[in-house]
């Protein structure tokens, strides 16, 4: 067994890096990226693929309720539909379930290893029998194409991707956006996010550093593919720069913040919902917003 050693998440054009002293349980090459899972005596176990931290026991429920809970509780929904694009440690999954009116869940996962490893390390995940749950395991760019030749609709739909250096780099394209556009239905929303930082030339996205193009939130705002956006945010420690921008993207651009009814979740309440769209200035001048 390893012991623990300061291991450096990867930086490419960043020029900071994020440090942290962890033991390595498990690595293996899948046929799509490199799986790694390490212990961190603070923030328990942490998932990594090529080099980013995706999520640890200690934060990840930050992200995932703040990802789920805000487009699902901004209006009132029925029978809400759900497709998360990624996500394969399972969170996002585990949220969505949490409310009765969402009927049906669509997961579309390219590598089985990172549900299983996940599952089993980091036991995050939400319950993928759950007979609301559809998991497929397919390239979300085969998957999204069909649907829109099958006419699929989904209220939420949540794009959980790493960073476009892996199997999700395919995804970053306007062509791909404009097929999940088609799939939203006349009342939803697409739930985009990225890690976003102060810099001298106003501002940076993780996804367009460590890529080399740009993010989706950048070509919806050049493409207006759906012409209504609104951003909110939160802190995430282990992402870049800490604060993390959440991207909602919709057709009718009915406003999402103001929470319909009650929900208490370990980090999520009514009040975190509508406090997290209260940018600084900083952040509305760079993203136009």
């Amino acid at each position: 067994m390893s012991e623990f050693k300061w291991w450096h998440e990867r930086s490419d054009g960043l020029g900071i890096t994020t440090s942290v002293e962890v033991k390595l349980l498990h690595s293996e090459q899948s046929p799509y990226q490199l799986i790694e899972i390490y212990d961190h005596q603070s923030f328990g176990r942490l998932l990594v693929l090529d080099g980013y931290i995706q999520a640890s026991q200690a934060d990840e429920f930050i992200y995932h309720e703040m990802a789920v809970h805000v487009p699902l509780l901004g209006r009132e929904r029925k029978d809400a539909s759900v497709l998360i694009i990624g996500g394969g440690e399972g969170g996002i999954l585990r949220e969505s379930l949490k409310h009765d009116f969402v009927t049906n869940v669509t997961m579309v996962e390219i590598d089985q290893r990172v549900i299983d490893l996940a599952s089993e390390y980091l036991a995050v995940n939400g319950d993928y029998k759950d007979p609301r749950v559809t998991l497929i395991i397919d390239n979300a760019a085969n998957f999204v194409s069909q649907a829109v030749k099958d006419g699929k609709h989904y209220d939420l739909i949540v794009l959980d991707l790493t960073e476009p250096v892996g199997p999700s780099s395919c995804l970053f394209t306007e062509k791909f956006l404009t097929e999940v556009v088609s799939l939203v239905s006349e009342t939803g929303v697409i739930l985009d996010s990225d890690s976003i930082y102060l810099s001298l030339s106003g501002g940076d996205f993780l996804q367009e550093v460590s890529g080399d193009g740009d993010n989706l939130m950048t070509v919806m705002q050049r493409t207006k593919l759906l012409p209504h956006i609104d951003v909110y945010h939160t802190n995430i420690p282990l992402y870049p720069g800490a604060d993390f921008g959440f991207f909602l993207y919709s057709r009718d651009g009915v406003s999402l913040r103001n929470p319909i009814k009650k929900y208490q979740g370990k980090h999520y309440n009514s009040d975190v919902h509508q406090a997290s769209f209260a940018l600084p200035n900083w952040q509305k001048e760079w993203l136009k917003c």
